[in-house]
């Protein structure tokens, strides 16, 4: 299984004074892969333009696509990345999330992907899992974990006392907060019909607003943890 895995650990291993080439050749030899996979690595990770290019003077980000290019060079079935945004500019970042989402389609190799940005985590990952503790405490799909942030639906209005006996009239029966009135998870029709109602009673209607928990909040509550000052 260890000939099938990639790996690339916070930061990349290379020989500064040696070329992104030469480092991609050291590689070669150590696992006597075919000249078509150094070609093939610098393709991918866009730098064939600096092959000839010294690592040391690379920028942090051609250094992380270094490094990257390192990891595949066998093809892997599994390329383990642990922090591969590590110490990157948002350009940077971006431009290796937009490398990472490429493999699993183009190469068919599965990618696992360590992080603490779970911003970063949203934008690349369909499948996900949560560790605290040595223990799984979430592994599924990213769309259900997302299915966990149940919404509110937040209405401010210019006459919240008459709102809220006008709506327990109808059943609804909102908590009073900030200012506004605020529900639990609404089906589009009810919040239509909320809508309608306030309406219809000349209690104007200043702003409709969907809240949704973030990824982080729900991992504070997986993980146990509360938010620290």
């Amino acid at each position: 299984m260890l000939r099938q895995t990639g790996s690339l650990i916070e930061s990349p291993s290379y020989y500064g004074h040696l070329t992104g080439l030469e480092n991609l050749r050291v590689v070669q030899r150590l696992r006597g892969l075919p000249d078509r996979n150094v070609e093939e690595a610098l393709r991918i990770v866009r730098l064939e333009k600096h092959r000839d290019k010294k690592a040391e003077a690379c920028s942090l980000g051609m250094k992380q696509r270094l490094g990257i290019a390192m990891a595949l060079l066998a093809f892997p079935r599994l390329l383990i990345l642990d922090e591969p945004t590590n110490g990157l500019d948002p350009a940077g970042m971006e431009e290796i999330r937009e490398l990472i989402k490429t493999l699993p389609g183009r190469y068919g190799m599965t990618v696992l992907l360590s992080s603490h940005l779970l911003a970063e985590i949203e934008q690349i990952a369909t499948s996900v899992g949560i560790i605290n503790e040595g223990r799984m405490v979430f592994q599924g799909s990213l769309d259900s974990l997302r299915s966990r942030s149940r919404g509110e639906i937040r209405f401010h209005t210019g006459d919240n006392a008459a709102a809220e006996r006008l709506l327990a009239v109808h059943g609804y029966r909102p908590a009073l907060s900030g200012g506004r009135l605020v529900f639990g998870p609404l089906a589009d029709r009810e919040v239509a019909e909320i809508n309608r109602l306030l309406v219809a009673r000349d209690i104007p209607v200043t702003r409709i607003e969907e809240h949704r928990r973030s990824l982080e909040d729900i991992f504070l509550e997986l993980t146990g943890r509360e938010r620290s000052l």
